[in-house]
């Protein structure tokens, strides 16, 4: 299965990155980026293409399908934890809508614009 949102993917970057012993900012590097849009990536608060996709696969000697696939438990961005611990399910339900909406609203932008 493979992840529908970018705080999964970020995740499974980190992942990676910690596996073969390299940096946020080495990665950054690699990518002509800095290491604050990296760490936007890995947290899952920056959109990547598959172009920027396919790249960090190949610096990381990994595949895109890796960086993609689900792990066991969902990921969720951490764009919201200024505003502390959200408790009541219909609050959660419609922040996790918006995010499939704007992650969707993302993935149009990138195909239009591509």
């Amino acid at each position: 299965m493979y992840a529908m949102d970018f705080a999964q993917v970020g995740a499974n970057i980190q992942e990676q990155l910690d596996r073969k012993g390299f940096t946020q900012q080495s990665l950054a590097d690699e990518l002509g980026i800095s290491k604050q849009v990296m760490n936007k990536i890995i947290k899952g608060n920056k959109a990547i293409n598959v172009s920027e996709l396919a790249k960090i696969a190949h610096i990381l000697g990994t595949t895109a399908d890796e960086l993609l696939t689900v792990q066991s438990e969902p990921v969720l961005a951490d764009s919201l934890s200024f505003m502390g611990s959200i408790d009541d399910e219909k609050t959660l339900e419609n922040i996790n809508l918006m995010r499939s909406a704007i992650d969707e609203i993302h993935m149009l932008e990138e195909l239009l614009y591509a």
